[in-house]
């Protein structure tokens, strides 16, 4: 396993924790709703109740893809292709968290 692997293992795992910061800041209300930061789909964008409800549901999916793609991330430094895993579990988190956010941010604006 060379260096470069391991190194983009990390980062991968670093991208997930940020997704998580941002989702709890969301959720907390002390990231508003802005064009810039957060989980920014059109429920979530329609009313700033919605932009807390839509990430607060984001919340679980985001720390549980957090754990898996750190899992991921140290089982590269053992496995070969474990890097590879890590973006698909990285690409695959982020859309259920996008999912979980859009749900939730319809439900609080019906």
């Amino acid at each position: 396993m060379t260096y470069e692997a391991n190194f983009t293992a990390y980062i991968i795992a670093a991208a997930m924790l940020l997704v998580v910061v941002v989702t709890q800041l969301g959720a907390s209300g002390k990231i508003r709703r802005n064009g810039f930061v957060g989980l920014r789909i059109p429920p979530t964008m329609a009313t700033d109740a919605a932009w807390v409800a839509g990430h607060r549901a984001a919340r679980a999916p985001s720390w549980i893809g957090f754990v898996v793609v750190a899992i991921a991330a140290g089982a590269a430094q053992f496995t070969p292709g474990a890097t590879t895993a890590g973006i698909v579990l990285l690409f695959l988190f982020l859309g259920w968290s996008i999912v979980a956010a859009w749900r939730g941010a319809r439900a609080a604006t019906s």
